[in-house]
């Protein structure tokens, strides 16, 4: 990565954070206009990642960064409109405070690389342990930096750990190099972050961090196995290991956890549902819970008769279209 790029990586990484972490805590309508450019800010540093991505034949996440852009703007223009017609959206609030608590936990790690290291390793030497328990003899060896002291490395993303096959050699390379992305710290910073930005109750917060955490430091482990197992072992390609294998394996993990999540937090829920409601709300004081449906077991809501003056619409469908719910 030229010098450039990595200082215009760090300038709009440190900015976007700090204006959505104003954005969040200023209690002012001018903190609308704050979460706007922050958002624009973040839009432009993952794109900026998608050549990155593309030399790396790491389609989904070449895809991710693509779309961040016009998704980040479609985020700020919303709190333009929240800015004009003096409300607070709630989902809104919800998906900045997420986004600066998980991008703020990332940063610290991703610019410390004494702080990267203690992570790298101890997902190294548990992801060695696994393979040595299915009989696969692996060690690993200490952080490094491309040579460098970890005080005079860059950032903790260039921190890498290797794991050998034994016996050891002189002079033999690491069969793989376990690095900040290896442990999976986006996955923990969003989910915390996610649950924690919501208004349930602290208890059913806890509760829900103590099952979606441990569940996804595992899985990552496992992740990691998987991908060491077909590219180190059996020899499979990198590329369509590390980039379809895991990553596949991933997102089914990641469908069961969300899933989880919400039965527990109903609010998180309810906010995730009024992101998706955006395209819809053309006016001040959207009701975005006007559409949201149980998570399983629907039951059809028997007719009712509209009190007298109450509006109604036609064929049973909401005012923009669409069907509601048949059950809150």
């Amino acid at each position: 990565m030229s010098t450039a790029l990595s200082v215009a990586y760090d300038v709009l990484l440190t900015a976007g954070v700090a204006l959505l972490g104003i954005g969040f805590f200023w209690k002012d309508g001018r903190a609308h206009l704050v979460r706007a450019a922050g958002w624009s800010v973040f839009g432009v540093f993952w794109i900026l990642h998608v050549p990155e991505y593309a030399d790396q034949q790491d389609v989904l996440n070449a895809l991710g960064a693509a779309v961040a852009l016009p998704v980040f703007l479609f985020l700020a223009c919303h709190e333009w409109l929240s800015y004009l017609w003096r409300e607070e959206y709630e989902p809104l609030r919800f998906a900045c405070g997420a986004a600066f608590f998980a991008a703020a936990v990332y940063y610290a790690f991703a610019r410390v690389p004494e702080l990267a290291a203690v992570l790298v390793q101890a997902v190294a030497n548990q992801t060695a342990a696994i393979l040595n328990w299915m009989g696969y003899g692996f060690v690993t060896g200490s952080p490094e930096c491309g040579g460098l002291a970890l005080s005079a490395c860059p950032n903790g993303e260039a921190v890498t750990v290797g794991l050998f096959r034994v016996p050891v050699q002189p002079g033999d390379d690491p069969v793989v190099n376990i690095v900040l992305a290896c442990a999976a710290l986006q996955a923990y910073a969003v989910a915390a972050s996610l649950m924690l930005s919501t208004r349930d109750p602290w208890r059913r917060k806890a509760v829900a961090l103590a099952i979606v955490l441990p569940v996804t430091y595992v899985m990552n482990l496992v992740r990691n196995v998987v991908v060491i197992y077909f590219f180190g072992i059996r020899g499979d390609p990198f590329e369509l290991v590390h980039n379809w294998y895991g990553k596949t394996l991933s997102l089914a993990v990641l469908l069961v956890l969300v899933f989880v999540a919400f039965k527990l937090l109903p609010e998180l829920y309810l906010n995730i549902n009024g992101l998706f409601e955006l395209p819809w709300r053309k006016r001040p004081h959207h009701d975005y819970t006007a559409f949201v449906g149980r998570l399983s077991k629907k039951k059809p809501a028997g007719p009712t008769t509209p009190a007298p003056g109450t509006a109604t619409t036609r064929s049973g469908t909401g005012g923009d279209g669409r069907t509601p719910p048949s059950s809150p």
